[in-house]
């Protein structure tokens, strides 16, 4: 029956009840109808409402009804313990088992947890507590688990996870440690830097051989007993790699060519302050002990040694330390070079004991650098000129660029001037930054360099102005390698000469020409490089600016002319590079010879057909 006839069923009962309330049996028989109904009534309201149990199911419905409820609270049941179980285990694995600290998964620093090899959790607050301050480790065997129980040691990767960077540094250094103390091969850097090794027995070691030219630090070829000390002790840092030190005696730099004991020795006697040879002999420059009351020996011996601040009226007393503070300028060796270099040296001792490395007269000393580097260059640091000898061989110059180089090697530069015969002016550069090399002690060498450079410049801006400025040149627009600098753009791009006869630089054509070439240099007759002015004296001069500016062309083409061969004749760089070979210019009739046209000729002049001399005018003139 529908729940919304339910109250129509309810009435109707109630009003047969009543009619029959004078018949006991009819309202018993109406209140089990009436039950029966109710029963059946709200079967149906359940079962429309979809739960409870259907009214007429059967026994076989009934159980297969209850055992699907059954399974559904089994696995709803089974869900909830397996959540509560993750939920557990999560937090067991996110809690230290010495503190009880729970962390979350991505959680950094204090809390951080790790699993250790032995399976137990500890987190970086602990590891500290426990294994730094309560154990106090001396050696890597006593960093273990500090799990009661445990005690198992920790692996690298475990002490990496839990201890500070500088605790982990010394749980490195308590395993060089524990190996120091219970191996006497095991051998540390002198530098303390840390870095170790073990020395390998010598038996075993594979030979080395010396090499060809090889010398000690007594100038001499290396003996057997040398070679095998050098395979056996001498080591370079793998921490600090600029250290290379004996692993027997722990001399750094190594003493090559030199047992220990020769090495003390060695080091024992008077050395060259410049090449490192042993100083042998009497000197003027080094002190007789039977001497040594005599105040005029003694101010000889200072003199020799160019000491200027001799105190007038000093006393014995007072000399003799004097000459003990500049001991170190009488360490100078018989060679010639040597010697030469004492008389050029700073004489000045520094206030730290060591000698100035600059140049005798300097107005500012060049100071100390043995203590105190400069631009990152030291005392032992190579020459960046000579590569073969360290700053303390020679004098020094700093220049104003503040690179430091050997005064001898810088003179030797500049003098050289440049390879081939176009100019170029490298020489003047400094080897490290390309900025010219400046200094008041290379003053006079550099004079006539700079005195060149300046000449260039001029007839390169003149040249550049000649031929219209070169506005559409791509290295000259907004962007390009020489945007803002038409003279520097000048220099790149146009060839210059010294004139053989007049010393002067004339323009010889583009310097891309030249460089056709290729890198190696030509051999080259430096008579025949003359100047158009030279090569037409007598002949034509600019009534204006003389014959200076003159210039010719290349007999066999349309291009400047920069060489003057056989006192009759002009050739461009190009063709003069062919002289000598098949494509010999000279040897060509001159129907073979290249042919323009007043629109084609670079020049942009007329001029007769190639194979005649042709004078092409002033310079200057033709650039105004």
């Amino acid at each position: 029956m529908a729940a919304s006839g339910q109250p129509q069923l309810r009435g109707t009962l109630i009003s047969h009840m009543k009619s029959c309330a004078e018949s006991p049996a009819l309202l018993e028989a109406m209140n089990k109808m009436l039950i029966g109904e109710m029963e059946h009534a709200r079967g149906r309201i359940s079962q429309l409402k979809g739960g409870g149990v259907p009214v007429g199911e059967s026994d076989e419905e009934m159980a297969r009804r209850m055992q699907l409820e059954m399974q559904k609270e089994e696995e709803e049941q089974r869900s909830k313990e397996a959540a509560e179980n993750e939920m557990m285990l999560h937090q067991l694995l996110n809690t230290c088992e010495m503190c009880g600290t729970r962390v979350s998964g991505g959680e950094q620093g204090e809390g951080k947890l790790h699993l250790l090899s032995c399976d137990h959790r500890l987190c970086v607050g602990c590891a500290a507590e426990h294994i730094v301050g309560r154990m106090k480790p001396q050696k890597q065997s006593d960093y273990v688990c500090p799990k009661q129980g445990c005690g198992k040691q920790l692996q690298q990767a475990d002490a990496k996870a839990l201890l500070s960077e500088q605790e982990f540094d010394t749980y490195l250094d308590s395993a060089l440690t524990e190996l120091d103390s219970a191996n006497a091969n095991f051998r540390r850097c002198p530098t303390g830097c840390g870095w170790g090794m073990l020395l390998e027995d010598a038996s075993t070691s594979a030979k080395k051989p010396a090499r060809a030219g090889e010398l000690g630090l007594d100038k001499k070829p290396l003996t057997l007993e040398a070679i095998r000390h050098r395979d056996q002790f001498r080591f370079r840092c793998r921490l600090c790699h600029d250290t290379e030190f004996c692993a027997m005696c722990n001399a750094s730099p190594y003493h090559l060519g030199l047992t220990c004991d020769g090495y003390r020795a060695f080091m024992a006697k008077r050395k060259c302050r410049f090449c490192g040879g042993e100083v042998v002999g009497e000197s003027a420059l080094i002190l007789k002990d039977e001497n040594r009351g005599n105040k005029k020996a003694l101010h000889k011996v200072l003199h020799a040694r160019s000491v200027d601040s001799i105190p007038k009226g000093a006393s014995q007393e007072a000399l003799l330390e004097l000459i003990q503070k500049t001991d170190q300028l009488a360490n100078v060796c018989k060679l010639e070079e040597c010697i030469t270099y004492a008389q050029e040296a700073c004489t000045r001792v520094m206030d730290c004991g060591h000698l100035c490395l600059g140049t005798r007269g300097e107005s500012t000393c060049l100071g100390c650098l043995d203590c105190n580097s400069c631009d990152g260059q030291s005392a032992t640091d190579y020459c960046n000129i000579c590569w073969v000898s360290d700053l303390t061989a020679a004098p020094c110059v700093r220049l104003k660029c503040g690179h430091i180089f050997h005064m001898h090697c810088i003179v030797e530069k500049i003098t050289a001037k440049w390879a081939g015969a176009r100019i170029s002016f490298g020489f003047l550069g400094c080897p490290l930054c390309k900025e010219h090399m400046q200094a008041e002690q290379i003053e006079k060498v550099t004079e006539e360099g700079f005195a060149l450079y300046k000449a260039v410049r001029i007839k390169a801006e003149q040249r550049l102005a000649l031929e219209g400025g070169h506005g559409d040149a791509e290295e000259l627009k907004e962007g390009g390698r020489y945007h803002g600098q038409p003279v520097n753009y000048a220099m790149h791009k146009f060839a210059y000469y010294v004139c053989f006869k007049c010393k002067s630089p004339y323009f010889g054509g583009y310097r891309s020409c030249d460089e056709e070439a290729g890198e190696e240099e030509r051999k080259f007759d430096a008579s025949e490089l003359v100047c158009g002015g030279c090569s037409a004296a007598g002949s034509t001069t600019c009534s204006k600016h003389g014959s200076e500016a003159i210039e010719h062309k290349c007999k066999f083409c349309c291009s400047v002319a920069s060489w003057y061969c056989w006192g009759t004749t002009h050739f461009c760089d190009s063709c003069h590079r062919k002289q000598g070979t098949p494509e010999s210019m000279s040897r060509k009739p001159r129907n073979q010879l290249p042919v323009c046209t007043p629109e084609t000729c670079p020049l942009k002049i007329p001029h007769p057909p190639n194979g005649e001399e042709f004078v092409l005018g002033c310079q200057i003139c033709r650039s105004a």
